[in-house]
């Protein structure tokens, strides 16, 4: 753990006090100066140096104070843009983003089935010695040819070799003819809490939803357990690019390959390369495993972290597999298929929970919103505890009492922004209607209601971002230029806490990082000019220049 080290304070006199007590004289501190230094500290939210010991902020105030406080330490002047403490990642999937990167991208630009359906039978050319052709991010009503895949397209892709796509959504999957023999998926198979289209014929078409594309998911081979470390690596080096200094893995054991995944970061972290402190969820099998065995919350490392369990209460609204209060606009009469029962969301928290374990539930839909709120306070009421680092994820439908009643249980809620940009138009015209899709991510609610919250956007399913999905938070501007629910429009400040300070929180890590302040670790990144003084629509234009971890640089532009 970080070991505490007082602020250098404002006043004169108690900076005096200070420097006789903890002045510090070794040659490996390090001093840090920047025009702008935003701190998030409530105690002195700005700043002009920071003193840094041991991979720990030592000290923060004026460079004169810095300079007394470690009069022979190493000087860093960065001489433009803003320092604030390192963005922190509420929800992704690194390991699978790790993985998805030599994957082929299904991207929507692309246009037709018939183009994107060419460019990966490409792919699969130049890889003849790849058993599995896997893609990823397919986004079915994003295409110019709003259709899902079959597996007849994907025969095309390649006949003799199985086939198998991940939507955007990673809550759907396609299969080619061959995948869905070696994955035993036929027409008779029923599978809880998923479906298997079938075509004309009665055979299946190649789509799986929810449950049946997770456990065909599960089934594909893992990445060669050697290969994990380095493709962990290269998608840390891609957080820390966007100026991430820690993330969450949200799942491990979502999909193939969770010992070895859960192998490589331990090793990683052992031998010091890892970049960005990591943070866990494990679904429950494997949660069970830990606790089983007693490793579960052991410490790692500093940069390591065993979290709480991942569990799902719906699926996605653009799969129409959340779970709604109202039928979506373009099925009526369908809520969506429910994917866990609230007897079984409300008896998952209270397990964990009495064990004091984070839990980390996943709700899109307003009706699975609910069915997770009551369990989370069913459990509060049968064990009256908090557990630092409860969370509910996505939260898109989430209404002001149902945000009222998850922040008196503990539960942070993370929110998926930057669905107002990418799919707002879809989630008006297509999916929910423009009232409903209006207060989708209520930001604008949680301030309201003086709720923190976090922000993420899912990688692999958006790309490592935390810039656009600040900008997107404040402007809420959809692709087509609209602004989206004006009144679930936040600051700027409140946008930025929702990536540092409050972010914390989903980790349980509040005094460890997410702040600038003595006794924190040193993780930070410069921007290139203060997000606090840039017009609000100018905010996606900001860069990262650095991003420091532990007092070293870990990205450099």
């Amino acid at each position: 753990s970080p070991e505490p080290a007082p602020a250098v304070c404002p006043s004169a006199g108690a900076t005096t006090s200070m420097r006789k007590r903890n002045g510090m004289n070794t040659e490996d501190t390090l001093i840090i100066s920047c025009p702008t230094i935003l701190t998030f500290d409530e105690a002195a939210p700005r700043a002009e140096a920071v003193v840094v010991g041991g991979g720990v902020i030592r000290a923060v105030g004026t460079l004169e104070e810095a300079r007394a406080f470690a009069p022979v330490g190493r000087e860093i002047r960065l001489e433009e843009g803003a320092l604030l403490p390192g963005f922190i990642d509420s929800h992704s999937h690194l390991s699978l983003y790790a993985q998805c990167r030599s994957q082929f991208y299904c991207d929507t630009a692309y246009g037709t089935v018939a183009k994107l359906t060419e460019a990966f039978r490409a792919y699969a050319d130049a890889r003849p010695g790849e058993a599995w052709l896997l893609g990823y991010c397919y986004d079915d009503t994003g295409m110019g040819e709003p259709r899902h895949l079959t597996r007849h397209d994907l025969d095309a892709v390649c006949a003799d070799r199985p086939v198998f796509v991940s939507h955007i959504t990673s809550h759907m999957g396609y299969g080619n003819t061959e995948a869905l023999r070696r994955l035993g998926i036929t027409a008779d198979l029923r599978v809880e809490g998923g479906s298997i289209a079938l075509g004309e014929d009665g055979r299946p078409e190649g789509l799986l939803r929810e449950n049946a594309y997770f456990e065909a998911f599960r089934k594909i081979p893992a990445c060669p357990p050697e290969s994990l470390p380095g493709a962990i690596e290269r998608a840390v080096a891609d957080y820390n690019r966007a100026g991430f200094t820690a993330f969450q893995d949200g799942g491990i054991g979502l999909g193939p390959g969770a010992h070895a995944i859960l192998r490589a970061y331990n090793d990683l972290a052992r031998q010091g390369r890892l970049n960005a402190r990591g943070y866990l969820h494990f679904m429950p099998p494997l949660m069970d495993e830990l606790l089983e065995t007693g490793v579960w919350n052991l410490p790692v490392s500093d940069h390591l972290y065993y979290g709480g369990v991942k569990s799902f209460a719906d699926g996605s609204i653009q799969s129409l597999t959340a779970v709604l209060g109202a039928p979506y606009a373009c099925r009526p009469g369908f809520c969506g298929d429910e994917v866990a029962s609230p007897r079984s969301i409300a008896d998952l928290i209270g397990r964990y929970h009495r064990l004091g374990v984070p839990v980390a539930f996943h709700a899109n839909g307003d009706a699975a919103i609910e069915y997770v709120t009551r369990g989370f306070e069913e459990a509060l009421a049968a064990c009256p505890r908090k557990v630092p680092g409860h969370m509910i994820i996505h939260t898109q439908m989430a209404s002001d009492d149902q945000l009222a009643r998850l922040h008196a249980c503990g539960v942070t809620p993370t929110f998926f922004v930057r669905h107002v940009n990418v799919w707002g138009e879809r989630h008006v015209n297509i999916f929910l209607g423009e009232e409903r899709a209006a207060r989708l991510d209520p930001c604008g609610s949680c301030v309201r209601l003086g709720i923190p919250f976090a922000l993420h956007v899912d990688s692999p399913v958006q790309p490592v971002d935390a810039i656009r999905s600040i900008h997107t938070a404040v402007n809420r501007t959809t692709s087509a230029g609209r602004v989206l629910g004006p009144d679930q429009r936040v600051s700027t400040l409140h946008a930025l806490r929702a990536y540092t300070a409050d972010a914390a929180r989903c980790a349980a890590l509040q005094g460890r990082i997410g702040r600038i302040a003595p006794g924190l670790f040193a993780d930070f990144v410069q921007l290139s000019a203060d997000p606090l003084a840039t017009p609000p629509e100018a905010l996606e234009k900001l860069s990262v220049l650095r991003t420091i971890c532990g007092g070293r640089v870990v990205y450099e532009a």
